[in-house]
């Protein structure tokens, strides 16, 4: 069975760092997201690996179900689950349902 790997991603606050790595990740043809900033993470405001502050509940709540979501995404062609699918479904729904989260 292959092994799935995460996307690979690349976190530094120092913008040239960050920028030569782009460049030498981009010259040698390798997928990286580099993120610099907290706005430039996808996840955005859940994104919490460039600032201190911690989650609250609701944060913590947004977080695991996105979490959970993108878990059984990924991983939906080793399992071939309709069950895992429909799961998959039902969080992504609830996660839309909530109100979105107070930082």
């Amino acid at each position: 069975m292959p092994r799935i790997l995460p996307p690979l991603l690349l976190i530094s606050d120092d913008r040239v760092l960050a920028d030569q790595a782009r460049q030498l990740l981009t010259y040698n043809a390798l997928e990286c997201t580099v993120l610099t900033t907290s706005s430039d993470c996808s996840k955005a405001p859940l994104c919490r690996w460039l600032k201190d502050a911690p989650l609250n509940h609701s944060g913590r709540v947004h977080a695991l179900l996105g979490e959970a979501v993108e878990v059984l995404e990924r991983t939906r062609h080793a399992f071939r689950s309709s069950e895992l699918g429909r799961l998959r479904k039902r969080l992504e729904q609830a996660l839309g349902e909530l109100p979105p989260p107070d930082d």
